[in-house]
């Protein structure tokens, strides 16, 4: 793959994360507005959900790693 390529495609995949940054932003600012989440509840919301995910990704780890010795 040329690095021309390679280029174009992370700066479309910056492109996108941008996109979904502002579109998550913009939806977390209108529930702040209406008073149905505030800041610290995202962030405690965000925290939990990565940590689940974490949690998801060590087991699976540890699953592979036990299958191969096994």
């Amino acid at each position: 793959m040329s690095k021309k390529i390679k280029k174009d495609e992370v700066k479309e995949l910056q492109q996108e994360i941008n996109v979904l940054d502002h579109m998550l932003s913009a939806l977390v600012e209108t529930l702040e507005e209406k008073g149905i989440l505030t800041q610290e509840e995202w962030e405690q919301k965000i925290k939990a959900k990565i940590d689940n995910a974490s949690k998801s990704y060590r087991d699976l780890e540890s699953d592979n790693s036990e299958g191969k010795s096994n």
